[in-house]
Protein backbone atom coordinates (compact mmCIF):
# COMPACT_ATOMS: atom_id res chain seq x y z
CA UNK A 1 0.00 0.00 0.00
CA UNK A 2 1.14 3.40 -0.60
CA UNK A 3 1.72 5.74 1.79
CA UNK A 4 -0.79 8.68 2.23
CA UNK A 5 0.10 11.67 -0.13
CA UNK A 6 -1.14 15.81 0.83
CA UNK A 7 -1.86 17.87 -1.70
CA UNK A 8 0.15 19.74 -3.95
CA UNK A 9 2.14 22.45 -2.03
CA UNK A 10 3.11 24.72 -5.19
CA UNK A 11 2.25 28.15 -5.90
CA UNK A 12 0.05 28.31 -9.06
CA UNK A 13 0.38 31.58 -12.05
CA UNK A 14 -2.53 32.28 -13.96
CA UNK A 15 -2.21 34.49 -16.68
CA UNK A 16 -4.92 36.26 -19.22
CA UNK A 17 -5.14 39.28 -21.30
CA UNK A 18 -6.08 41.38 -18.64
CA UNK A 19 -3.55 40.51 -16.03
CA UNK A 20 -1.54 38.08 -13.83
CA UNK A 21 -2.27 36.41 -10.58
CA UNK A 22 -0.12 33.74 -8.51
CA UNK A 23 -1.84 32.02 -5.63
CA UNK A 24 0.57 30.76 -3.26
CA UNK A 25 -0.26 27.60 -0.96
CA UNK A 26 -2.48 28.92 1.98
CA UNK A 27 -2.89 32.40 0.83
CA UNK A 28 -4.82 34.06 -1.49
CA UNK A 29 -4.68 34.70 -5.11
CA UNK A 30 -2.81 38.47 -5.69
CA UNK A 31 -2.04 40.69 -8.92
CA UNK A 32 1.61 40.36 -10.22
CA UNK A 33 3.35 42.10 -12.51
CA UNK A 34 4.71 40.67 -15.99
CA UNK A 35 8.48 41.04 -14.41
CA UNK A 36 7.61 39.30 -11.01
CA UNK A 37 5.65 36.38 -12.61
CA UNK A 38 8.64 35.85 -15.19
CA UNK A 39 11.26 35.79 -12.13
CA UNK A 40 9.18 33.26 -10.31
CA UNK A 41 8.87 30.90 -12.54
CA UNK A 42 12.80 31.24 -12.77
CA UNK A 43 13.34 30.10 -9.42
CA UNK A 44 10.50 27.69 -8.24
CA UNK A 45 8.16 25.58 -10.64
CA UNK A 46 4.38 26.79 -10.92
CA UNK A 47 1.10 25.03 -11.64
CA UNK A 48 -0.01 26.36 -14.90
CA UNK A 49 -2.59 25.88 -17.66
CA UNK A 50 -1.22 25.61 -21.06
CA UNK A 51 2.56 26.35 -20.65
CA UNK A 52 3.04 27.80 -24.21
CA UNK A 53 0.10 30.07 -23.91
CA UNK A 54 1.35 31.10 -21.00
CA UNK A 55 4.53 32.02 -22.17
CA UNK A 56 3.09 34.17 -25.09
CA UNK A 57 0.98 36.15 -23.18
CA UNK A 58 4.05 36.64 -20.60
CA UNK A 59 6.28 37.62 -23.58
CA UNK A 60 8.56 34.91 -22.49
CA UNK A 61 8.87 31.89 -24.68
CA UNK A 62 11.10 29.63 -22.52
CA UNK A 63 8.03 29.69 -20.24
CA UNK A 64 8.10 25.94 -18.19
CA UNK A 65 6.21 24.69 -15.23
CA UNK A 66 3.42 22.02 -14.72
CA UNK A 67 1.04 21.96 -16.84
CA UNK A 68 -2.18 20.91 -16.56
CA UNK A 69 -2.68 20.01 -19.90
CA UNK A 70 -0.06 17.32 -19.70
CA UNK A 71 -1.33 15.92 -16.66
CA UNK A 72 -4.71 15.11 -18.07
CA UNK A 73 -3.41 13.95 -21.49
CA UNK A 74 -1.66 11.68 -19.39
CA UNK A 75 -4.26 10.73 -16.87
CA UNK A 76 -7.08 10.62 -19.60
CA UNK A 77 -5.79 9.82 -23.01
CA UNK A 78 -8.42 10.27 -25.71
CA UNK A 79 -10.56 12.10 -23.57
CA UNK A 80 -11.99 15.41 -24.49
CA UNK A 81 -11.93 18.64 -22.16
CA UNK A 82 -12.07 22.05 -23.11
CA UNK A 83 -8.22 23.82 -22.44
CA UNK A 84 -9.15 26.09 -19.86
CA UNK A 85 -9.69 26.46 -16.05
CA UNK A 86 -13.33 25.98 -16.39
CA UNK A 87 -13.21 22.95 -18.98
CA UNK A 88 -10.86 21.28 -16.48
CA UNK A 89 -12.72 22.71 -13.43
CA UNK A 90 -16.07 20.58 -14.57
CA UNK A 91 -14.02 17.55 -15.86
CA UNK A 92 -11.88 17.54 -12.29
CA UNK A 93 -15.46 18.15 -10.58
CA UNK A 94 -14.12 21.45 -9.07
CA UNK A 95 -16.19 24.28 -8.30
CA UNK A 96 -15.59 27.13 -11.10
CA UNK A 97 -13.89 30.08 -10.29
CA UNK A 98 -15.72 33.03 -10.05
CA UNK A 99 -12.81 35.43 -11.20
CA UNK A 100 -9.47 35.42 -13.07
CA UNK A 101 -7.97 36.25 -9.71
CA UNK A 102 -9.75 33.17 -7.91
CA UNK A 103 -8.80 31.40 -11.06
CA UNK A 104 -5.35 30.97 -9.79
CA UNK A 105 -6.18 29.20 -6.95
CA UNK A 106 -8.58 26.92 -8.59
CA UNK A 107 -5.73 25.47 -10.89
CA UNK A 108 -4.18 23.63 -7.55
CA UNK A 109 -7.58 21.92 -6.89
CA UNK A 110 -8.00 20.94 -10.73
CA UNK A 111 -4.40 18.94 -10.20
CA UNK A 112 -5.33 17.68 -6.92
CA UNK A 113 -8.45 16.29 -8.12
CA UNK A 114 -7.14 14.92 -10.87
CA UNK A 115 -4.01 13.30 -9.67
CA UNK A 116 -6.60 11.71 -7.12
CA UNK A 117 -7.34 9.39 -10.12
CA UNK A 118 -4.18 7.91 -9.89
CA UNK A 119 -5.21 5.86 -6.63
CA UNK A 120 -9.00 5.10 -7.96
CA UNK A 121 -8.96 1.23 -8.99
CA UNK A 122 -11.58 1.55 -11.44
CA UNK A 123 -9.51 4.21 -13.46
CA UNK A 124 -9.81 3.11 -16.53
CA UNK A 125 -6.59 3.97 -18.26
CA UNK A 126 -4.58 2.63 -15.77
CA UNK A 127 -2.81 0.00 -18.38
CA UNK A 128 0.58 1.41 -19.24
CA UNK A 129 0.26 3.98 -17.32
CA UNK A 130 3.36 3.38 -14.70
CA UNK A 131 5.48 2.20 -17.79
CA UNK A 132 5.12 5.60 -19.23
CA UNK A 133 6.00 7.36 -16.34
CA UNK A 134 8.65 5.55 -15.51
CA UNK A 135 10.46 6.55 -18.48
CA UNK A 136 8.82 10.18 -18.39
CA UNK A 137 10.47 10.52 -15.00
CA UNK A 138 13.81 9.17 -16.78
CA UNK A 139 13.20 12.53 -19.44
CA UNK A 140 12.74 14.71 -16.62
CA UNK A 141 8.76 15.58 -16.86
CA UNK A 142 8.13 17.53 -14.49
CA UNK A 143 4.89 15.67 -12.90
CA UNK A 144 6.24 12.25 -13.28
CA UNK A 145 7.78 12.14 -9.37
CA UNK A 146 4.67 13.40 -8.08
CA UNK A 147 2.32 11.07 -10.29
CA UNK A 148 5.12 8.36 -8.98
CA UNK A 149 4.41 9.01 -5.38
CA UNK A 150 0.69 7.80 -5.62
CA UNK A 151 0.68 4.99 -8.53
CA UNK A 152 1.43 1.83 -7.47
CA UNK A 153 3.80 -0.58 -9.65
CA UNK A 154 1.64 -3.29 -11.05
CA UNK A 155 2.16 -6.73 -10.06
CA UNK A 156 3.03 -8.09 -13.84
CA UNK A 157 4.53 -6.58 -16.79
CA UNK A 158 1.82 -3.81 -18.37
CA UNK A 159 0.95 -4.01 -22.15
CA UNK A 160 1.64 -1.26 -23.71
CA UNK A 161 0.79 0.42 -27.61
CA UNK A 162 2.72 -2.15 -29.04
CA UNK A 163 2.23 -5.61 -27.54
CA UNK A 164 -1.49 -4.82 -27.74
CA UNK A 165 -1.62 -4.54 -31.24
CA UNK A 166 -3.27 -7.47 -32.80
CA UNK A 167 -1.29 -9.44 -35.08
CA UNK A 168 -2.36 -9.41 -38.68
CA UNK A 169 -2.06 -12.11 -40.76
CA UNK A 170 -2.77 -12.94 -44.81
CA UNK A 171 -6.43 -14.21 -44.74
CA UNK A 172 -9.00 -15.29 -48.20
CA UNK A 173 -11.31 -12.62 -49.05
CA UNK A 174 -14.30 -12.35 -47.62
CA UNK A 175 -17.00 -14.21 -49.61
CA UNK A 176 -19.53 -12.21 -51.77
CA UNK A 177 -22.33 -10.85 -49.86
CA UNK A 178 -26.03 -12.84 -50.43
CA UNK A 179 -28.34 -11.36 -52.71
CA UNK A 180 -31.11 -10.46 -50.64
CA UNK A 181 -34.11 -7.51 -50.62
CA UNK A 182 -35.20 -5.96 -47.63
CA UNK A 183 -38.97 -5.30 -47.48
CA UNK A 184 -40.47 -1.86 -46.76
CA UNK A 185 -41.78 -3.33 -43.82
CA UNK A 186 -38.98 -5.13 -41.98
CA UNK A 187 -36.96 -1.33 -42.46
CA UNK A 188 -40.09 0.22 -40.79
CA UNK A 189 -39.80 -2.03 -37.79
CA UNK A 190 -35.91 -2.17 -37.39
CA UNK A 191 -36.64 1.43 -37.36
CA UNK A 192 -38.92 1.19 -34.38
CA UNK A 193 -36.40 -0.96 -32.27
CA UNK A 194 -33.50 1.53 -33.17
CA UNK A 195 -35.88 4.50 -32.33
CA UNK A 196 -37.31 3.14 -28.81
CA UNK A 197 -40.33 3.00 -27.27
CA UNK A 198 -42.09 6.44 -26.80
CA UNK A 199 -39.98 7.50 -29.21
CA UNK A 200 -41.90 10.94 -31.16
CA UNK A 201 -43.47 9.30 -34.46
CA UNK A 202 -42.24 10.91 -37.73
CA UNK A 203 -43.61 9.26 -40.95
CA UNK A 204 -41.43 11.31 -42.71
CA UNK A 205 -38.79 9.33 -41.25
CA UNK A 206 -40.83 5.97 -42.04
CA UNK A 207 -40.70 6.26 -45.77
CA UNK A 208 -37.44 7.48 -45.85
CA UNK A 209 -36.50 4.36 -44.21
CA UNK A 210 -38.75 1.82 -46.83
CA UNK A 211 -37.46 4.31 -49.96
CA UNK A 212 -33.49 3.55 -48.59
CA UNK A 213 -34.95 0.00 -48.32
CA UNK A 214 -35.26 -0.57 -51.89
CA UNK A 215 -31.29 0.28 -52.70
CA UNK A 216 -30.60 -3.05 -51.14
CA UNK A 217 -32.29 -5.07 -53.81
CA UNK A 218 -30.46 -7.41 -55.99
CA UNK A 219 -29.26 -5.16 -59.10
CA UNK A 220 -31.38 -5.21 -62.36
CA UNK A 221 -28.07 -5.41 -64.92
CA UNK A 222 -24.28 -6.02 -64.14
CA UNK A 223 -22.48 -2.18 -63.31
CA UNK A 224 -26.03 -0.56 -62.86
CA UNK A 225 -26.26 -0.02 -59.17
CA UNK A 226 -29.44 0.93 -56.74
CA UNK A 227 -29.67 4.24 -56.26
CA UNK A 228 -31.87 7.17 -54.38
CA UNK A 229 -31.60 10.99 -54.23
CA UNK A 230 -32.95 11.65 -50.82
CA UNK A 231 -33.62 15.13 -49.36
CA UNK A 232 -34.97 15.71 -45.56
CA UNK A 233 -35.21 18.34 -43.42
CA UNK A 234 -33.26 19.04 -40.23
CA UNK A 235 -34.72 16.92 -36.95
CA UNK A 236 -36.64 14.14 -39.25
CA UNK A 237 -33.83 11.68 -38.12
CA UNK A 238 -31.99 11.11 -41.33
CA UNK A 239 -29.38 8.81 -39.83
CA UNK A 240 -31.17 5.96 -38.15
CA UNK A 241 -33.73 6.51 -41.37
CA UNK A 242 -30.98 4.82 -43.41
CA UNK A 243 -28.93 2.79 -40.87
CA UNK A 244 -32.20 0.50 -40.15
CA UNK A 245 -32.54 -1.08 -43.57
CA UNK A 246 -28.42 -1.13 -43.76
CA UNK A 247 -28.58 -2.93 -40.87
CA UNK A 248 -31.18 -5.38 -41.93
CA UNK A 249 -28.93 -6.11 -45.06
CA UNK A 250 -25.10 -6.28 -43.74
CA UNK A 251 -27.16 -8.99 -40.88
CA UNK A 252 -29.06 -10.81 -43.68
CA UNK A 253 -26.40 -10.87 -46.84
CA UNK A 254 -23.49 -11.54 -44.48
CA UNK A 255 -21.89 -8.13 -46.81
CA UNK A 256 -20.67 -5.25 -45.45
CA UNK A 257 -22.02 -1.37 -45.54
CA UNK A 258 -20.29 1.61 -46.27
CA UNK A 259 -21.10 4.99 -45.09
CA UNK A 260 -19.44 8.06 -46.18
CA UNK A 261 -19.66 11.55 -44.82
CA UNK A 262 -18.37 14.66 -45.12
CA UNK A 263 -17.55 16.13 -42.07
CA UNK A 264 -15.69 14.19 -39.02
CA UNK A 265 -19.10 15.45 -36.84
CA UNK A 266 -21.34 13.26 -38.71
CA UNK A 267 -18.98 10.43 -38.75
CA UNK A 268 -18.73 10.87 -34.95
CA UNK A 269 -22.63 11.00 -34.70
CA UNK A 270 -22.65 7.67 -36.71
CA UNK A 271 -20.62 6.05 -34.68
CA UNK A 272 -22.68 6.96 -31.47
CA UNK A 273 -25.35 5.71 -33.05
CA UNK A 274 -23.80 2.51 -33.03
CA UNK A 275 -24.91 1.72 -29.44
CA UNK A 276 -28.43 1.34 -30.63
CA UNK A 277 -27.60 -1.29 -33.41
CA UNK A 278 -24.91 -3.54 -31.15
CA UNK A 279 -25.35 -2.92 -27.63
CA UNK A 280 -22.31 -5.34 -26.84
CA UNK A 281 -19.23 -3.11 -26.49
CA UNK A 282 -16.50 -5.68 -28.16
CA UNK A 283 -19.20 -7.11 -30.54
CA UNK A 284 -19.91 -3.09 -31.65
CA UNK A 285 -16.22 -2.34 -31.89
CA UNK A 286 -15.00 -5.60 -33.93
CA UNK A 287 -18.29 -4.99 -36.42
CA UNK A 288 -18.34 -1.13 -36.80
CA UNK A 289 -15.09 0.64 -37.78
CA UNK A 290 -14.43 4.34 -38.23
CA UNK A 291 -11.86 5.08 -41.54
CA UNK A 292 -10.39 8.16 -42.32
CA UNK A 293 -8.01 9.75 -45.36
CA UNK A 294 -4.29 8.11 -44.74
CA UNK A 295 -3.74 12.43 -44.02
CA UNK A 296 -5.66 12.07 -40.42
CA UNK A 297 -3.87 8.75 -38.96
CA UNK A 298 -0.55 8.96 -37.00
CA UNK A 299 2.15 6.08 -38.16
CA UNK A 300 3.09 4.08 -35.66
CA UNK A 301 6.26 3.25 -37.28
CA UNK A 302 7.22 6.87 -36.81
CA UNK A 303 5.94 7.27 -32.97
CA UNK A 304 8.05 3.51 -32.24
CA UNK A 305 10.94 6.00 -33.40
CA UNK A 306 10.19 8.51 -31.79
CA UNK A 307 8.78 6.90 -28.43
CA UNK A 308 12.50 5.02 -28.27
CA UNK A 309 14.96 7.89 -28.67
CA UNK A 310 14.72 9.69 -31.36
CA UNK A 311 13.61 12.63 -30.00
CA UNK A 312 15.13 14.54 -26.88
CA UNK A 313 13.71 16.86 -24.20
CA UNK A 314 10.50 18.10 -24.76
CA UNK A 315 9.56 16.48 -27.80
CA UNK A 316 10.89 12.77 -25.98
CA UNK A 317 8.29 13.88 -23.48
CA UNK A 318 5.19 15.07 -25.89
CA UNK A 319 5.84 11.28 -27.79
CA UNK A 320 5.71 9.77 -24.48
CA UNK A 321 2.28 11.27 -23.85
CA UNK A 322 1.34 10.78 -27.84
CA UNK A 323 1.90 7.13 -27.16
CA UNK A 324 -0.37 6.88 -24.24
CA UNK A 325 -3.19 9.21 -26.69
CA UNK A 326 -2.63 5.77 -29.49
CA UNK A 327 -2.94 3.12 -26.79
CA UNK A 328 -6.28 4.46 -26.07
CA UNK A 329 -7.83 6.66 -28.76
CA UNK A 330 -10.70 4.62 -30.91
CA UNK A 331 -10.37 6.13 -34.45
CA UNK A 332 -7.03 8.21 -34.12
CA UNK A 333 -9.12 11.33 -33.98
CA UNK A 334 -8.12 13.99 -31.24
CA UNK A 335 -11.61 14.01 -29.70
CA UNK A 336 -12.46 10.65 -30.70
CA UNK A 337 -12.26 8.90 -27.50
CA UNK A 338 -15.00 6.90 -25.97
CA UNK A 339 -16.01 9.45 -23.99
CA UNK A 340 -17.17 12.26 -25.64
CA UNK A 341 -17.44 14.89 -22.52
CA UNK A 342 -13.85 13.77 -20.81
CA UNK A 343 -15.41 12.59 -17.78
CA UNK A 344 -13.06 10.50 -15.61
CA UNK A 345 -15.64 8.37 -14.14
CA UNK A 346 -16.65 7.13 -17.55
CA UNK A 347 -15.82 3.53 -17.22
CA UNK A 348 -14.76 2.68 -21.22
CA UNK A 349 -12.05 0.32 -21.21
CA UNK A 350 -8.97 1.07 -24.17
CA UNK A 351 -9.95 0.48 -27.84
CA UNK A 352 -7.35 -0.95 -30.02
CA UNK A 353 -5.39 1.74 -32.06
CA UNK A 354 -6.51 2.07 -35.97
Amino acid sequence: MLPAVQALALPALHATHSGIWIALPGEAPREVSRSEAIGRLAETPHILLNAPLVGQRLGYPETSGIDLLELFAFLFPARFAVPTVAGLARVAGVDLPASDAAAAGTLASIADALLATVADGAWPEREGAWTANATLYRLGWSWAPIIGQRLARPEKAERFLFSRLPQWEEAAERPAPRAVSIPANDARSRLAELTGRGSEPREGQRDMAASVAEIFAPRRATGAPNMLLAEAGTGIGKTLAYLAPASLWAERSGGTVWVSTFTKALQRQLDAEGKRLIADDEERRRRIVVRKGRENYLCLLNLEDAMQGAFAGRAAILAQLVGRWAAYTKDGDMVGGTCRAGCPACSAGPARPR
